[in-house]
């Protein structure tokens, strides 16, 4: 049995950023938006993504550095995760690599780039 979309899930707390990626991403992939580290465990042990984007400033007790470590090590899925964060310091990318993110990016992203990064990702999961 084949899924219809490759599944993304986003976790975003800022607006604008949440219409930019259904913007460029929603015809092609199935996508699931949510704001906070909090919100991203409750739906995580009830539904399997293919891919995960992760901004490292949220809303809450948890950052998206927590949220990764969580996934790497209490959940011990694999699904690959790309960061796409305005907190582009060298620490912060140390940081989210060591979490477990596939690739870094900081803010504002290219949509062809983000696409990109997603399809190189596809390819490798199909």
């Amino acid at each position: 049995m084949s899924k219809d979309k490759f599944l993304i899930l986003i976790v975003e707390d800022d607006i604008s950023s949440q219409q930019y990626y259904t913007t460029i991403l929603d015809d092609e992939f199935g996508l699931d938006i949510l704001p906070t580290a909090k919100d991203a465990k409750q739906v995580l042990g009830k539904k399997e993504y293919d891919l995960m984007i992760i901004d490292i400033s949220l809303p809450g007790d948890e950052d998206g550095i927590d949220l990764m470590q969580y996934i790497r090590e209490t959940l011990k899925k694999d699904t690959p995760m790309l960061v796409i964060t305005a907190n582009a310091f060298p620490q912060n990318r140390s940081a989210a690599l060591r979490a477990g993110a596939s690739e870094f990016f900081s803010k504002p992203i290219l949509s062809g780039t983000l696409i990109e990064a997603i399809k190189k990702i596809q390819g490798r999961r199909s």
